[in-house]
């Protein structure tokens, strides 16, 4: 290999390393829903990237009312609210658009992105929430505001970062009887149960109740085997989150390759006249 091209192979690593390693102002975040056809839905996802000051919630701890409105009844609007007042950083909502006619929910198998800009200086940890359905309470988050580093300490994105959502981690915010009587997302009649309890793990579903082989409003049955969430490595959702590289990286990247590919065609003629 000529030293031109190593040159040039330099710079597209280079620029490669630029892709994953250097400060960035924006940051996509892809949720993907794990469960198998006849498994459950999840909610529109909350989530937040910020300074490592907002608990949205505490294991052992009343819920805060935003977190009991969306594990009721999957609105993260409340919960927004609270990370707007707080100050820590910048939020959103991942919707899925394929989902449930008229409700943006993560059928089996949807994946949606959303991109947020961000201060890599500032806002460096992620956090999520977002009502496992059909459910009383059920919900799926992150009690520890740090658990999840974005950027560290210098303003470096630390990703690529997958987090893998099982179903041992659903929580339970406590705030409705696990009845399986007017459970969110259940088309069942029947009258939930307030209860003053506290945030704990999800015990899983009555296998004797409704939500088990029930209809959902979507008009699919929960399998009782597929929508069993206490089993051994079941998963409920991945959460991606990549940097969005700045456009002049994308440039030096594209040139580079570009050079690449040039070197490597004269290389090829002076080769053929010999």
């Amino acid at each position: 290999m000529n030293t031109r091209i190593t040159h040039t192979l330099i710079a597209v690593a280079l620029g490669v390393g630029l892709l994953s390693g250097a400060t960035a102002s924006q940051v996509e975040i892809t949720v993907e829903n794990l469960t198998p056809s006849g498994g459950l839905y999840f909610t529109p996802v909350w989530v937040g990237i910020h300074d490592g000051s907002f608990d949205s919630f505490d294991a052992g701890s009343a819920a805060s009312m935003s977190l009991q409105t969306l594990a009721e009844t999957g609105n993260p609007g409340p919960l927004s609210g609270d990370f707007a007042v707080s100050g820590a950083g910048v939020d959103g909502v991942v919707f899925a658009p394929n989902g449930f006619a008229g409700a943006p929910v993560f059928d089996p198998g949807d994946s949606a992105s959303i991109t947020l800009n961000v201060d890599p200086a500032a806002d460096r940890w992620l956090s999520f929430a977002s009502m496992i359905i059909p459910s009383n309470d059920a919900f799926i988050g992150n009690d520890d505001p740090m658990a999840y580093e974005i950027f560290d300490a210098t303003g470096v994105f630390t990703g690529p970062l997958e987090i893998l959502v099982l179903g041992t981690q659903v929580w339970d915010a406590g705030t409705e009887a696990n009845t399986e009587l007017g459970a969110a997302f259940l088309d069942l009649p029947g009258m939930d149960t307030a209860e003053m309890g506290v945030v704990g793990l999800h015990p899983g579903f009555d296998p004797m109740g409704n939500i088990l082989g029930g209809m959902t409003v979507a008009g699919t049955t929960v399998d009782p085997l597929l929508g069993d969430f206490t089993q051994q490595g079941y998963q409920i959702a991945k959460i991606s989150i990549n940097a969005v590289p700045e456009p002049g990286v994308i440039a030096l990247l594209g040139a580079g390759l570009g050079l690449v590919r040039v070197s490597g065609r004269k290389r090829i003629l002076g080769s053929t006249r010999a």
